[in-house]
This record gives structure tokens, C-alpha cells and sequence, in this order.
């Protein structure tokens, strides 16, 4: 299993606990109501979905944000149709899919 993986299985593995929340209305409620501790963005989400989720976060710089594969993927993981956002809700599982996806970015800058 490589990382990519590992990370999607994380993110499908939080969203069965239901401990994440997905597409742009919900991401932006959870964001508004804190309980955010992760957001996973597609790299192929559109400009206004990304600034609706970005205004969001403005103001909050303690929420990690990756941009991280496709909506097709994303949607696999999360057992949804396509997805362009997810927010992870969990601290253990926000801490567990980020070292994953800090290790792909380092990959992919070396």
C-alpha cells in the first residue's frame, strides 16, 4: 500500500466513524462551528468552491490545509459521489492523515 493510500483509507476510515464531514455547505458549517481540525481540498476544485472554503478558514490559522488528489478519489474514500472537500473532525485522525500527507508532499517536492 503506498502512501496515497494509506491516506485515502485514513480518510474513508474517519468518515465510517463519523468523524468527517464533506462538500462545500457542510465543510463551511463545521469550519463556523469549530469543529474542524483538518480540510482535505481536491487539487481540481473550482475557483469559487475554493474561495467559499478559504473565506471560511480566513482568520483561523490553525486549521491544516492539503490539497490532495481528485474529486473521484476523494468521493471513493469518503464512499460518496465525487468530493472537492473534507473536513476531518478528529484530532487523532486529522494528526494521522497529516503525517501521511506531509510525507506525499515531501515526496513530490523531492
Amino acid at each position: 500500500m503506498n502512501e496515497k493510500q494509506r491516506a485515502y483509507g485514513m480518510i474513508g476510515l474517519a468518515a465510517r466513524a463519523g468523524k468527517a464531514v464533506s462538500g462545500s455547505d457542510a465543510v463551511t458549517g463545521a469550519i463556523r462551528s469549530g469543529n474542524v481540525k483538518l480540510l482535505v481540498i481536491t487539487k481540481d476544485i473550482s475557483n469559487n468552491s475554493l474561495d467559499k472554503i478559504l473565506k471560511s478558514v480566513s482568520g483561523n490559522s490553525e486549521i491544516p490545509c492539503y490539497s490532495f488528489g481528485t474529486s473521484g478519489e476523494l468521493g471513493d474514500a469518503l464512499g460518496k459521489p465525487d468530493r472537492t472537500v473534507a473536513a476531518i473532525t478528529d484530532k487523532n485522525f486529522a494528526d494521522g492523515i497529516s503525517a501521511i500527507l506531509e510525507n506525499i508532499n515531501e515526496e513530490e517536492d523531492t
